[in-house]
């Protein structure tokens, strides 16, 4: 996957920020797991799924805080299971998101923990957890912002934040956060425009314009959490909308509630000044992730979900889950003799690994292309590569007396020049038999 290689190459150095608009977390991990295990798709894919591990075990200790019966516990933390961005994205093309996700439910359980017990621990924290937050995607502060907002809003939390020992949870945040920042103040540009052009916010667009924005922007926020909040709906509709006038109400329910309300009105207030954000559905973690939890929040009650709605929520969770991973499987096996094939299974290995190891040997491999880069630097540790100009030097000093130049011509790069050519020719792979 792009992600995938776009990690590999800038994994190879530990920088304070890299020119991708994303924080360095990411990639200080995925630098640390090459150290461990060497530079390849082994050791992001070893870092990828412990993270979401992570995930779905913190989920599962936040929903033990939020609610009282084992069978809604299960439901949250299973509940990733039906979000497709989550479902999908998180075996293909996700990256800093599936950190951004850790550091979510990790800031709400921080922020929980902090309630329970106002210790000096809890403190520090709940600094590392928002230090890790930010430190995953900058869009964490979507999901950052309108929670403090909403936790201040409520005594019982007020005073954990408006508090003295806040100052130590901040240190905390600021020892995180700090470096990166000051390297962010000198390259401020060329990030912030690469997310300007990603999110095309605009404030010439006419008012109907404006909510039409708003209005797409809300359909891909309802698109983010189906068919789980579906179900629910249909079998629970009465407890979701407090028909039976039994919801239960604490501080716990009543920040998530105030969470979702300071959001509405967010877009809302900026649908009057903006057109809202172009938001694509795989976007919306820092507003939606805990949307389950909130539902569930609203749902529960001293009495079970009926056995029914819970074989409609295991059933259907476990055929998605084999679906998804029937397609999953499919994409590697079935597609290439399908002549159907993508980054996800084009044959580039299978292509650098009909060059001769005589032509590999004491030469200095060059290319144009990243993602063909990235393979380079995952299968060729002993040579000295350059990728699009920059020089990635993987062993030690030695002379090449050669230089290997390679590009994909299925990309739009062209074929290099250069002088005093020892040879010239092209490796070719075929996808599926063709006649």
């Amino acid at each position: 996957q792009v992600d995938d290689a776009e990690q590999i190459i800038h994994a190879q150095d530990l920088l304070l920020g890299y020119s991708i608009p994303q924080p360095p977390l990411y990639s200080w991990l995925s630098w640390g797991m090459f150290k461990i295990f060497s530079t390849g798709l082994y050791a992001l894919t070893l870092l990828k799924y412990a993270l979401i591990a992570l995930t779905f075990w913190f989920t599962w200790l936040v929903s033990g805080q939020l609610f009282q019966h084992l069978q809604t516990r299960y439901i949250a933390t299973f509940s990733y299971l039906l979000l497709p961005s989550f479902a999908w994205h998180m075996h293909q093309g996700f990256t800093h998101t599936i950190l951004l996700g850790f550091g979510i439910i990790l800031t709400m359980h921080a922020l929980l923990s902090l309630k329970e017990n106002h210790s000096i621990k809890n403190y520090l924290y709940f600094g590392l957890a928002l230090g890790i937050g930010l430190m995953s995607k900058y869009s964490f502060v979507l999901f950052i912002i309108p929670l403090l907002a909403s936790a201040i809003s409520i005594s019982s939390f007020r005073y954990l934040i408006i508090n003295q020992k806040i100052f130590l949870a901040i240190a905390v945040f600021i020892l995180m956060v700090g470096p990166h920042t000051y390297w962010l103040t000198q390259h401020y540009q060329e990030i912030f425009i690469s997310i300007d052009q990603k999110l095309k916010v605009t404030s010439d667009n006419l008012l109907l314009d404006r909510i039409k924005s708003a209005g797409q922007f809300a359909v891909a926020a309802i698109i983010f959490v189906m068919p789980f909040a579906l179900i629910f709906i249909i079998n629970s509709w009465k407890r979701l909308f407090n028909t039976d006038k039994q919801v239960i109400t604490d501080d716990l329910t009543l920040l998530l509630n105030r969470f979702y309300l300071i959001i509405i009105v967010s877009v809302l207030t900026l649908t009057l000044f903006v057109s809202m954000p172009h938001f694509k559905v795989r976007w919306f973690h820092p507003l939606m992730m805990i949307f389950p939890l909130w539902m569930l929040a609203r749902i529960e009650r001293k009495e079970l979900l009926s056995k029914s709605i819970m074989r409609w929520f295991a059933g259907i969770t476990i055929i998605f889950t084999i679906l998804i991973f029937s397609i999953r499987i499919a994409q590697v096996t079935i597609g290439p003799e399908l002549g159907i094939y993508g980054r996800l299974n084009s044959p580039v290995i299978e292509t650098l690994n009909k060059l001769p190891d005589h032509l590999i040997k004491n030469s200095a491999i060059k290319t144009q292309d990243e993602f063909l880069g990235a393979h380079l630097l995952s299968i060729y540790q002993d040579n000295d590569i350059t990728i699009n100009g920059i020089f990635y030097q993987n062993s030690v000093t030695h002379d090449n007396n050669r230089c290997l130049l390679l590009w994909d011509d299925d990309e739009s790069f062209l074929e290099p020049s250069a002088t005093q050519n020892i040879d010239s020719g092209e490796l070719t792979t075929m996808i599926a038999d063709t006649k």
